[in-house]
């Protein structure tokens, strides 16, 4: 009898108990992109449609900044866990004191996607044409910065970096004061689709792997939550692994992600940058050392070495 009566109140106990385990609180997770829109970012927005961080436990706000620099800061302040952002932006940070590393590779490792710019009309014909020029960037120490200024050396000379902000940069090729312009995808492929503007140097095709993006975490992160940032890799991981492997959803995703109304515009899109994503983070040490000749290349001297910037503890990454 005594066991007849307590069972109800066992099944009772047991089920309150997975219940209040299913309504744990999930971790939570701020995440610092360097812009809303970027093709490269479909997976991270991708896995909360998905479901994928809820499957993996977590919580995760997402933050788009006005820049990679805005993002930098927020991790800097402590008002984000994991950025997104290049390796020579993190060398400055590191080198000013904060406390954070780079944990995973992000998006493609090469800059597909990323050109310079001119008008169909220009007299620019090729890279040895832009010695002397005059390049429109968004902002110094950025990396249509680097890009530009890797341009200039490789057209065997140099070239003259105008920073005009993002905006900027269009109606000041358009009006004649810029020669040219550093861009990135999709915006990239918008234009030259639109036939106006053309590509004189494609940067995924003549640049060695210097990793555009690549994932970085605080200290405290990487110290005291190091579970919760290898879920989020895993998480943002497996969703561009989805994407890679159900291109009808991949495109889907794409352009109603980036608001792409061309279908040629977002086919390129996808396979370029989502095909050619990296689904286990890894990096190589050279790949790092590209990024930072490419800020001595803008007169950023006595970076920290690349051991200080990079834990290999997260990788390679589970996709699965």
């Amino acid at each position: 009898m005594i066991l007849r009566s307590a069972a109800p109140a066992l099944a009772a106990a047991l089920l309150l108990a997975a219940s209040t385990s299913a309504g744990l609180a999930a971790d939570k997770v701020r995440v610092g992109l360097a812009t809303a829109i970027y093709t490269n970012y479909a997976p991270v927005y991708a896995a909360e449609a998905l479901g994928t961080y809820k499957a993996k436990g977590l919580e995760v706000e997402i933050t788009p900044y006005q820049g990679g620099g805005a993002a930098q800061q927020a991790l800097a302040a402590g008002a984000a866990d994991i950025i997104n952002f290049f390796p020579p932006g993190v060398a400055i940070a590191v080198k000013k004191g904060v406390k954070e590393k780079i944990i995973s590779g992000g998006g493609p490792p090469t800059p597909h996607g990323w050109h310079l710019m001119v008008k169909s009309d220009s007299p620019i014909k090729s890279l040895k044409d832009l010695n002397g020029r005059k390049i429109g960037i968004s902002a110094k120490g950025s990396t249509t910065d680097f890009y530009a200024l890797w341009s200039g050396i490789a057209a065997g000379g140099q070239v003259t970096t105008v920073p005009v902000g993002g905006r900027g940069l269009i109606p000041g090729v358009n009006s004649g004061a810029l020669d040219g312009m550093v861009l990135w995808p999709n915006l990239t492929y918008r234009l030259i689709e639109g036939g106006k503007y053309r590509s004189v140097v494609d940067f995924g095709a003549v640049m060695k792997t210097n990793l555009p993006e690549v994932w970085v975490a605080s200290q405290a992160m990487i110290d005291k939550k190091p579970d919760v940032v290898r879920r989020f890799l895993e998480a943002v991981m497996k969703t561009t692994k989805h994407m890679q492997d159900n291109e009808a959803y991949g495109l889907g995703y794409i352009k109603k992600y980036t608001k792409e109304k061309n279908d040629s515009v977002a086919k390129l899109a996808y396979d370029v940058i989502i095909k050619n994503a990296t689904i286990d983070g890894m990096i190589k040490p050279e790949w790092l050392q590209n990024s930072l000749e490419l800020a001595t290349i803008a007169g950023i001297k006595d970076l920290p070495p690349v051991d200080q910037l990079f834990t290999d503890k997260f990788v390679p990454i589970n996709p699965n």
